[in-house]
């Protein structure tokens, strides 16, 4: 099976909210190391939304030039403004990213006409290869399979999508219903425990964060799938659902991660981007009764 696990990487932030970046440029190298295929920067996880378009478009930039196409490179390249998405998606490409991902506008509550004609007015002026990031539970909405296939009758530099949705069902219809027109479209999971039952089903692997702490253990996971190997299939698909109380322990997320990390001695500062904090020494030590068997075994 050809399948791949990118990483939306987390950001390592220095307590005046500026980027680590020599941390970084070491969390890229043990990631890929690891035999990860690449990393997604500027995505959820990384805490996007909180910067400036400055601040991205330097984290983008970097990474590419210090990747330097030792792994995959997809930037996060989605703003509210379009024209800032535009423009960071061209400098993107032009740094060396290998694609553009890109979440539609949030907060407006967007019908399917207006998801279309954004998408289409950016994929036609973007220079290079376009994911979608379809998140319903962030932007709003979910974007229809209709929609899609509207976008690629027109747009040869629409690619693929992240689809971060819960119920595997939704993610296999992409599947389905657009890889049977366009088989070489790519359909990514953001959940790591529907990556294996998705790539079965025809997926293409998955952009998940537990890849952040575990990238060994997500790299076995697609070994096992390119192998067809069912008994190490079952264990991975094992490990991975006792790992995805990660999301469920403490939200969001990305505090319990970056916490997580640092006691693995991990390249990665505990704090975040506002409105996020770092977990306080109480929640830590909640948190340490429940879950530290995780990262502690």
């Amino acid at each position: 099976m050809n399948c791949k696990y990118i990483c939306p990487i987390l950001t390592s932030i220095n307590e005046d909210g500026t980027v680590n970046y020599k941390e970084m440029h070491d969390l890229y190298d043990q990631i890929l190391g690891a035999g990860i295929d690449g990393v997604l920067v500027g995505g959820s996880a990384g805490e996007f939304y909180a910067f400036t378009y400055e601040e991205i478009k330097a984290m983008i930039v970097d990474a590419a030039k210090h990747i330097n196409h030792k792994g995959f490179v997809l930037a996060g390249t989605g703003r509210m403004a379009k024209s800032e998405t535009i423009s960071l998606s061209n400098i993107a490409i032009e740094a060396g990213a290998d694609a553009v991902i890109i979440v539609g506008p949030y907060y407006s509550a967007c019908n399917q006409e207006d998801v279309f004609h954004y998408y289409d007015e950016v994929m036609d002026q973007i220079h290079g290869d376009v994911f979608l990031y379809n998140y319903a539970d962030r932007t709003g909405y979910d974007v229809s399979v209709d929609t899609i296939l509207r976008l690629l009758i027109k747009h040869k530099n629409f690619v693929g999508v992240k689809d971060t949705h819960p119920v595997l069902r939704h993610t296999q219809k992409y599947i389905q219903e657009i890889k049977s027109k366009y088989p070489d479209f790519k359909v990514f999971t953001g959940y790591d425990n529907n990556c294996i039952p998705a790539v079965i089903s025809g997926g293409n692997g998955c952009i998940g964060a537990l890849s952040n702490v575990y990238p060994e253990l997500c790299h076995n996971v697609v070994e096992a799938l390119r192998q067809e190997d069912l008994q190490k299939i079952k264990t991975m698909q094992r490990e991975i659902d006792k790992r995805m109380k990660f999301y469920e322990v403490y939200t969001p997320f990305n505090p319990v991660m970056k916490w997580a990390m640092a006691e693995l001695n991990k390249p990665m500062q505990e704090n975040c981007k506002e409105p996020l904090t770092p977990l306080t020494d109480e929640a830590k030590q909640s948190l340490n009764e429940i879950a530290c068997d995780l990262w502690r075994k």
